[in-house]
C-alpha cells in the first residue's frame, strides 16, 4: 500500500543536501545549548540565544579586600629600661639587681663622660621604664612619644624636669617561661613631663616624653592571602593592581608600593600622602580592584555615580573611587555639587588624596561645620601640597573653635614643616614656643602629644596686674605698670630678670632663666584659675580621629577598614610590671 510520508533513512543510506543541512544546524545550536549551560545555566525553555546575550550579568568586580587581610595597623610595643638624670636630688640611688645590671651593661655602650657605677649611686638619676608604640607607616627618623614609669620600689620623689639619657627600645617576644629582646626598632631621649604636671594624675613617678622617641627602621604594611585564595597568580594581580595605582618617589624616580613575596604574602609600602592617614590607606588598598577590564571599570564607573548620591552608600563609593583614580576624578567633581554635607565632603576627601584640589573649599566647611569630619578634613588638607590648601590652612587659623584651629596649625606643619607661620623657637632645650600673630580671639595652647609645643595666637595676650606665681627657688610676679619680674633663688646662682607682661616675653624670659614646659603649663593653668590670664587657655585641642557622624537618620556611611591580623608580641613589661608603680 502506497504512502506519501517519507521513510527514515537506514543506515546504509545516503542523506540528501536539505538532511546535512538540517543536521548540522541541529549539531550547531545544541553544541551552542551545551556551552552556555555548561558555564551558567542560564538558557531557559522559551528564550533564543539573542535573549540570553542581552540579559547576561554584569562581571563580578573582585575587590582586594575579598582576597587579603591586612597586617601592621596596629602601633607595635617597644620598650626599654633607662636612666632619668637632672632630678636634683629627687631621684634615688639604684638598687642591686638584674634591673640594675641590664642597664648598666646599656650604659657602657654610650660611652659616658661620667663613670656607670656613680651615676647610678647618684639622688639625681632614677632607672624607670620606658616604653612606645612605633606608629603604622613610621619612617627612619620619625618621632613619635614615649611613656615613662618609674619602680615600685623606688624611694624617688618626683621625675619633674628629669632628663632620660639615651635609651634603645626593642620589641619583645615570650619564648617559653622568658621573654627575650628583639630587635633595635628606636631610640629614646628628652625632657619628661609628668603625669601631675599635664593634669592626668596625681603622680610624678609617671610621665611622657612628647616626641621623645626616634624611629630606626621603616614600618610598612602586609597584605595576607585569606584561606583558599592563595595562589602565585592572584598575588601577582593585587600587586599589579596597586603599583597600577600607587607609587612612591624614592631617588629622584618613582618606585612601586607592592610586591608579591609568596603566594600568601604582598610587602605593601605607603604612598607619601597617605603617612598620616595610614587607615585612610588600608580603607582604599582594600577596595582596589584587581583583574578588571575596561569595559567593567566603565560599568562600575557607573554605578559608583549612582551610590554617591545615596548618603548611606557614598562612603564606601567615593573610597572605591579613590581607589581607581584619576579616571574617577569627574566622577567626583559632579558629586561635590550634591547639596548634602557627607556626600560632598566624602568626594572632597578622595579628591585631595588623588591629588585634585577641586574640593578644598567643601574640606574647609567640613572642617568647621562638622567635628565628625574635622579631622579627616585638615589631614587632606595636609595632603594637598599647594597654594590653594595653604590659604584654606592659613584662613582656619582664625576660627574660634580651638580644635580647628589648632587642628589647622597642625595640618600646615604637616605640610611644610618650614613655613613661616609654624616656624617657632626652641627654648630651655625642651619646647617650641610658637606666635601666631593674627586678629583671631586670643589663645594659648599646650601639646600634650606629638611634641612640646606651647602657640600663642594672637601675641596681644597678657598676664594682668594682679598675676602672682611662687614655687620653690622661682616667683614670677607683675608689677603692676605694665611689666613683670621673674626672680629665681639658687643656692650658687639667683637673678632677678624684667620683661613686658605679655604672655610670649614672660615665657621667652622663663626660658632664659632654666625653665621648661611643665613650669609654663604650671603657670598658665594657675593664672587661668586666679583670673589674672588675658587669655583663652587650651590643652591638647586635637581634633578627634575616631568621632563617627551622626545624621538624623542612623546610616551605614563609614567604609570598612581591612582587618589586622599582626600579632603583637609578648611584653617583657607584662612579666616585671610588678616592679613598677601604678
Amino acid at each position: 500500500m502506497g504512502s506519501n510520508k517519507p521513510k527514515p533513512h537506514s543506515a546504509g543510506s545516503t542523506s540528501t543536501g536539505n538532511d546535512v543541512n538540517t543536521i548540522s544546524r541541529r549539531i550547531f545550536l545544541a553544541g551552542v545549548v551545551a556551552v552556555t549551560s555548561g558555564c551558567q545555566n542560564l538558557v531557559k525553555r522559551g528564550q533564543s540565544i539573542d535573549d540570553e546575550i542581552v540579559t547576561a550579568p554584569q562581571p563580578t568586580t573582585h575587590y582586594i579586600a575579598s582576597v587579603c587581610k591586612m597586617a601592621g595597623l596596629r602601633g607595635e610595643k617597644i620598650e626599654s629600661i633607662a636612666l632619668v638624670t637632672q632630678l636634683n636630688a629627687t631621684g634615688s640611688p639604684a638598687k642591686p639587681g638584674e634591673i640594675r645590671n641590664r642597664l648598666e651593661r646599656a650604659l657602657e655602650r654610650l660611652d659616658l663622660e661620667i663613670g656607670t657605677e656613680k651615676l647610678l649611686k647618684s639622688k639625681d638619676t632614677e632607672i624607670v621604664f620606658c616604653r612606645g608604640f612605633l606608629p603604622p607607616g613610621a619612617r627612619k627618623g620619625d618621632p613619635f612619644d614615649l611613656e615613662v614609669q618609674g619602680l615600685r620600689d623606688s624611694e624617688a620623689t618626683s621625675l619633674e624636669n628629669g632628663f632620660v639619657i639615651t635609651t634603645h627600645l626593642r620589641d619583645t617576644a615570650r619564648l617559653g617561661k622568658t621573654v627575650k629582646a628583639g630587635h633595635l626598632k628606636a631610640v629614646g631621649s628628652g625632657r619628661i613631663i609628668t603625669d601631675e604636671a599635664l593634669g592626668k594624675s596625681a603622680s610624678n613617678l609617671q610621665g611622657i616624653i612628647l616626641g621623645g622617641g626616634k624611629a630606626r627602621v621603616d614600618r610598612d604594611l602586609t597584605l595576607l592571602m585569606r584561606s583558599g585564595s592563595s595562589s602565585i597568580r592572584t598575588a601577582t594581580q593585587v600587586s599589579g593592581a596597586l603599583n597600577s595605582r600607587f607609587t612612591i618617589a624614592k631617588d629622584g624616580g618613582l618606585e612601586n608600593v607592592a610586591e608579591a613575596k609568596t603566594d600568601q604574602v604582598v610587602e605593601l609600602k605607603i604612598p607619601r600622602q597617605y603617612r598620616h592617614s595610614v587607615g585612610r590607606y588600608a580603607q582604599v588598598v582594600s577596595n582596589v580592584a584587581f583583574g578588571e577590564i575596561p569595559t567593567a571599570l566603565a560599568d562600575r564607573l557607573d554605578r559608583l555615580e549612582q551610590e554617591m548620591k545615596i548618603p548611606a552608600t557614598a562612603g564606601l563609593a567615593a573610597v572605591r573611587l579613590e581607589g581607581i583614580g584619576q579616571k574617577a576624578v569627574p566622577t567626583l567633581n559632579r558629586a561635590l555639587k550634591n547639596p548634602q554635607l557627607p556626600t560632598k565632603f566624602y568626594a572632597a576627601q578622595a579628591l585631595a588624596y588623588i591629588g585634585n584640589d577641586d574640593g578644598v573649599a567643601v574640606l574647609v566647611e567640613a572642617a568647621t561645620q562638622e567635628p565628625a569630619f574635622r579631622w579627616q578634613a585638615l589631614t587632606a588638607l595636609a595632603t594637598l601640597d599647594n597654594g590653594r590648601s595653604e590659604q584654606a590652612l592659613i584662613g582656619l587659623l582664625n576660627q574660634s573653635e580651638p580644635e580647628t584651629r589648632y587642628g589647622a596649625f597642625r595640618a600646615l606643619r604637616l605640610q611644610n614643616p618650614n613655613h613661616p607661620v609654624v616656624q617657632g623657637q626652641w627654648l630651655a632645650n625642651d619646647h617650641h614656643l610658637c606666635i601666631v600673630d593674627n586678629e583671631s580671639e586670643p589663645m594659648l595652647h599646650f601639646a600634650n602629644q606629638e611634641r612640646a609645643e606651647v602657640l600663642v595666637f594672637n601675641n596681644s595676650q597678657t598676664f594682668s596686674d594682679q598675676f602672682l606665681y611662687v614655687q620653690t627657688g622661682l616667683t614670677v610676679k607683675s608689677a603692676g605698670d605694665g611689666t613683670v619680674s621673674v626672680a629665681t633663688f639658687r643656692a650658687d646662682d639667683s637673678s632677678k630678670k624684667v620683661c613686658s607682661d605679655r604672655v610670649s616675653d614672660v615665657f621667652q624670659t622663663l626660658a632664659q632663666s632654666g625653665y621648661g614646659y611643665s613650669t609654663l603649663l604650671r603657670i598658665a593653668r594657675q593664672s587661668q584659675q586666679d583670673g589674672t590670664l588675658n587669655a583663652r587657655l587650651e590643652v591638647d585641642a586635637t581634633p578627634k580621629v575616631s568621632r563617627q557622624y551622626r545624621p538624623n537618620v542612623v546610616q551605614n556611611t563609614q567604609p570598612p577598614v581591612i582587618q589586622d591580623s599582626q600579632v603583637q608580641p609578648a611584653s617583657w613589661w607584662s612579666s616585671i610590671k610588678g616592679k613598677f608603680a601604678r
